[in-house]
């Protein structure tokens, strides 16, 4: 026993150390592995236990000291260091429970968009999402980060993000055969999706926990767009992106089913050629009346105008076709670069989209009445400049002449009108249908333009905007005097100014 005392006494320092290091580890291990806890609490009696024994074997030393002047001032800063180490522990803890970050970028890129916050908040049943990604792969912690940032939003979803080279089985199980597959898993529905960003994970999210699909009815018989046709006039490519997005797309011909269906959600007419009969418009205008919703494409005369309906949410339209050479680069007088966005929900992720726009191809000219009825509200979406007018005769080659109408004219509108049913009529009504085609859907922002009038019109405000959020390179260019300065400056002057005084330095010393 005095012989393990005397060793204590000539290796206190090192035996100190140990102690510190035993405890250092156990808290280590505490954060990093808390389920393991017979790693940590196992660091921390090594740890207690040779400080202890240090302690009883040094006990008189150590009484001795601690009633001395310096021994006094010693435990105060112990005591002191002790407390600011208990705070630090109590505020580590506390971040380990509670994560906050802070999202400095400039397109807000680690934050979930609002619109993809209400949808997981609301979620009320166990999700499971499995992301399968190369775990090399910078897409990888892209989408780990991503999805963890769901699972913070709402602790019903559960995201676990695997290399399947690594967990073959559990690949199997999902039948996911490579790389950059994400399942969504809820009520036994599963979605997948490959290569997603936010806007693609919300919505597979939306598809596995909504019961309902909100139904839209494409109305045929009067040579309207083909809504499942992939022909160039056919509106196939919309339909195929609408059932995407959870969108049950039928079609609707009234002369057969008499009334507008009780499921529908949105109705479109796009680009009808021959007028609808008396029956069919009194069955449209019911469905409206009761809070219905109208997607409305026009085409130039001889295509009906459906002015009736026109005039009564504050627009008026007129024969001939609308042209704006200013905004042309196609080399076809009729087609329009549009570019002025007006603020509206529909509008609002094209706002800053100032080199995109919407090309409509045949646009019939419509404008606001100075009379709009006091229970509508009419907001125009999208307008010609004041450079465009209205071509009467429209042969291909167009020059203005004094006595044609000149713009702005109205593109794009919605139509909100109060009635005797609490749920208020919605509509849109674009001067061009075209644009919606198979040939044209592609072309800048047609497709998504498209989209969010139909999400506008069945409320599905979630989808309208979650934009892209990648963040756009921060490049510097410098002239060539800025970059001879900056060379000089850093390769020559600073670094010799440090040598000169290291030089000045070493010679003061030296006597």
């Amino acid at each position: 026993m005095r012989r393990i005392k005397d060793l204590a006494k000539a290796n206190a320092l090192v035996l100190g150390m140990l102690g510190f290091i035993g405890l250092s580890v156990g808290l280590s291990l505490y954060f990093a592995y808390p389920d393991k806890k017979w790693a940590w609490v196992g660091a921390w009696a090594f740890g207690v236990a040779v400080w202890v024994g240090l302690l009883a074997f040094h006990f008189e030393e150590v009484l001795r000291y601690l009633l001395s002047r310096r021994g006094r001032m010693g435990a105060n800063a112990l005591v002191a260091s002790l407390a600011f180490l208990g705070v630090l522990v109590l505020l580590v803890y506390i971040v380990d429970r509670r994560t906050v970050s802070w999202d400095w970028t400039k397109t807000r890129r680690h934050t979930l968009s609002p619109q993809t916050l209400k949808v997981v908040r609301s979620i009320g049943k166990e999700v499971t999402v499995i992301a399968f990604y190369d775990v090399n792969s910078q897409d990888f912690v892209r989408v780990r980060d991503l999805l963890k940032r769901y699972e913070a939003a709402n602790p019903k979803i559960k995201v676990r993000v695997v290399d399947p080279r690594l967990e073959p089985a559990l690949a199997r199980q999902y039948e996911v055969t490579g790389t950059g597959v994400a399942v969504f898993e809820a009520d036994g529905r599963r979605e997948r999706v490959s290569f997603g960003g936010e806007k693609e994970f919300t919505g597979a999210l939306i598809k596995v926990t909504r019961d309902k699909k909100p139904s839209i009815y494409f109305l045929q018989g009067h040579g309207e767009h083909a809504y499942d046709s992939f022909a160039e006039e056919g509106y196939g490519m919309l339909k195929s992106g609408l059932e995407r997005l959870n969108y049950q797309v039928k079609e609707l011909r009234l002369l057969t089913a008499k009334t507008v269906p009780k499921d529908c959600d949105v109705l479109v007419i796009a680009g009808a050629q021959q007028d609808l009969l008396p029956q069919e418009k009194k069955a449209i205008k019911a469905y409206l009346d009761k809070g219905g919703r109208l997607l409305l494409m026009l085409e130039p005369d001889p295509a009906p105008s459906f002015s009736d309906w026109l005039d009564e949410w504050g627009l008026e339209t007129k024969a001939g076709i609308v042209v704006e050479p200013a905004n042309n680069i196609l080399g076809d007088a009729a087609a329009i670069f549009a570019f002025g966005f007006r603020f509206h929900d529909i509008t609002r992720p094209f706002q800053k989209a100032r080199q995109e726009a919407v090309l409509f191809v045949t646009a019939r000219p419509l404008k606001r009445k100075s009379n709009v009825p006091p229970k509508v509200t009419l907001t125009e979406l999208i307008e010609t400049s004041s450079t465009s007018w209205r071509e009467e005769n429209f042969k291909g080659i167009v020059r203005k002449d004094p006595n044609e109408e000149s713009g702005p004219f109205v593109l794009a509108a919605a139509v909100e009108k109060s009635g005797n049913d609490k749920k208020k009529m919605r509509a849109v009504v674009l001067a061009d249908s075209d644009f919606a085609s198979n040939q044209f859907v592609r072309n800048l922002l047609n497709g998504a333009f498209a989209a969010n009038c139909i999400h506008w019109l069945a409320e599905e405000d979630v989808l309208l905007d979650i934009p892209p959020k990648d963040e756009p390179p921060q490049t510097l260019f410098l002239s060539r005097q800025q970059t001879i300065f900056t060379f000089v400056w850093s390769v020559i002057i600073l670094p010799l100014a440090i040598l000169i005084s290291g030089f000045f330095v070493w010679w003061s010393r030296r006597g």
